[in-house]
C-alpha cells in the first residue's frame, strides 16, 4: 500500500512540474530535471532485495546530508 501511495504521490507531482515547465520556459529545464528525480525515488521502493533498498536509502540520506552541509558552506561563505 506504502510503495503504491509513494508511486501515485511521485506521479501527481510529476505531473505538476511537467505542467509548469509547459506554462513557464524559464523552469522548463528544472522541470524536466525534477520530474526525472522524481520518477527515480518513486520507483525505489520497487526493489526486491530488502538488503539494496537498505543500502539506495541510506546512500540517499548522505547524500540529502552532503548536499545540506554543501549549501551551508556556500552560503556561509557568501558564495550564494
Amino acid at each position: 500500500m506504502i510503495r503504491e501511495l509513494v508511486l501515485l504521490g511521485g506521479v501527481a507531482y510529476i505531473i505538476i512540474a511537467l505542467v509548469q515547465g509547459m506554462q513557464n520556459q524559464a523552469v522548463q529545464t528544472d522541470a524536466v530535471l525534477f520530474a526525472g528525480v522524481l520518477v527515480v525515488l518513486s520507483l525505489i521502493h520497487y526493489v526486491r532485495s530488502e538488503e539494496r533498498l537498505k543500502k539506495v536509502e541510506v546512500m540517499g540520506l548522505w547524500l540529502a546530508i552532503a548536499l545540506f552541509a554543501g549549501y551551508a558552506l556556500l552560503r556561509a561563505g557568501g558564495l550564494l
